[in-house]
């Protein structure tokens, strides 16, 4: 019996998208909270398309075929609308964080990044005008080459995020750990701070309704410069003000970062001969993914809940949690770059050779 060409090709791609599935699956079960998830994500779902596309051509079906190109369009377009307008997007955006936000570093992130999307083009064309062709030539495509690898990481880190908010973490802690935030007036919690409390709230009583037991809880976060009293002490005031004086509660007032909450926690954790791994931690929802490597790195094992961040704030915080995520492997980042940048000049210089 002879098999045709489509039919082989329909079988290999259907086997390729379940070990590229079966991947992702073993790479989640490892750990949760890393960036080979994102890339193992995106390609399960690249593949998935092609797989798809391949199914639908060879088996001749023309239903099937008008879905695809149906589901195509549906999904393209607003990417592409996205695309032409993302750099007034970002604009458009940055200017609420202005209105609603202190105007640092951290909350112009976007409004950096829209003006370098909307005068690219004018550099650009400024380059080419007044430089050497191949000279202008080598420039831009470097420029292209840092863009494309920064946005192929941002998109892994998207990928990688969005998988952990589809995976919830088991009603059965032994303890939750809420991370610190700045105080309002040096001692007053803000409404960022006060959702990552209540966020712990709610997964308390969530446990306690299906299995009657309820976790310790820990309020990390020490005292800052501006600050008049620990972040933990604060926080644990406006949590027994909140009716969480039911749980048992302890403070962390020493850590001044995220790698601090996590290790003097860990203290904590030992101290009331709690189980490492039986845990987890209550932050923003932006900042959950770079919170979890900060608590494997200390040993502890745990996930993360997210709470839920105003909207007009999330690409500023995405944008800074992503840029601190590559920060932390930028000895990997520089070295790759470099890479990629020699191999594009010593290829524009075999073109001006050779021509």
């Amino acid at each position: 019996m002879q098999v045709s060409l489509g039919t082989i090709m329909i079988i290999s791609s259907w086997l390729f998208l379940v070990a590229v599935g079966a991947m992702l699956a073993i790479s989640l079960k490892e750990n949760k909270f890393r960036l080979l998830n994102g890339i193992l994500g995106n390609a399960t779902l690249i593949v998935l398309a092609i797989t798809i596309v391949l199914t639908a051509i060879y088996s001749q079906l023309l239903w099937l075929e008008y879905g695809i190109l149906i589901l195509a369009v549906i999904i393209l377009i607003p990417i592409f609308v996205v695309y032409l307008l993302l750099g007034f997007l970002l604009l458009w955006n940055a200017l609420i964080v202005w209105r609603k936000e202190s105007h640092t570093l951290g909350n112009m992130l976007t409004l950096i990044l829209g003006i370098m999307i909307i005068v690219s083009p004018l550099v650009f064309g400024g380059l080419r005008a007044i430089l050497p062709s191949h000279v202008a030539g080598v420039i831009i495509s470097s420029i292209l080459i840092v863009v494309g690898y920064c946005v192929f990481w941002l998109l892994n880190f998207i990928t990688s995020f969005l998988i952990t908010r589809f995976l919830s973490p088991r009603l059965d802690k032994k303890y939750i750990i809420v991370l610190g935030a700045g105080l309002l007036d040096g001692n007053r919690v803000s409404p960022l701070l006060a959702s990552r409390i209540m966020r712990a709230k709610d997964f308390c009583e969530l446990q306690f309704k299906k299995n009657k037991t309820k976790p310790i809880v820990i309020f990390s976060g020490g005292q800052g410069k501006d600050e008049t009293v620990p972040e933990g002490q604060a926080m644990k005031e406006y949590a027994v003000s909140h009716d969480m004086q039911d749980l048992e509660l302890f403070t962390e007032i020493k850590s001044k970062n995220t790698y601090q909450n996590m290790l003097f926690s860990k203290k904590i954790v030992i101290e009331q001969g709690l189980p490492l791994d039986a845990g987890v931690f209550s932050t923003s929802d932006y900042h959950t993914f770079r919170a979890a490597g900060f608590a494997r790195y200390v040993g502890l094992n745990i996930d993360g809940i997210g709470a839920k961040t105003s909207r007009f704030f999330i690409p500023n915080a995405f944008i800074r949690e992503y840029i601190a995520i590559l920060m932390r492997h930028k000895n990997f980042h520089v070295v790759v770059l470099t890479l990629l940048l020699l191999l594009n000049l010593g290829l524009a210089i075999l073109d001006v050779y050779l021509k």
